[in-house]
């Protein structure tokens, strides 16, 4: 299906948005999770940040309606919630080693 930008101001996200679900499925945002999880790690060399990343972003992509027709996809963000989770854990239990 080609990129038609004609609804990119009705609706500018699904728009600019759907070449890459297309592409890749909805699967396709946990990508940007990752690279955001991954330069966050980079620029601060806290596991802690990105634990707390992955637990918030993974809960609000849990939360969110935009995946209410994917129910698989709400399973995954709640296993990147529990990673959060247990990440913080870790590096708490291992800081005060």
């Amino acid at each position: 299906m080609p990129f038609n930008s004609s609804g990119i101001s009705t609706n500018p996200f699904d728009t600019i948005i759907s070449p890459f679900t297309d592409l890749l499925g909805i699967g396709f945002f946990i990508i940007p999770l990752a690279i955001i999880a991954t330069a966050l790690y980079v620029k601060t060399k806290s596991p802690i940040a990105v634990s707390a990343f992955l637990m918030a972003s993974g809960t609000l992509f849990t939360s969110a309606g935009m995946f209410a027709s994917y129910p698989e996809m709400v399973a995954v963000f709640m296993i990147v919630t529990l990673m959060g989770v247990v990440g913080m854990f870790l590096s708490i239990y291992f800081m005060r080693k």
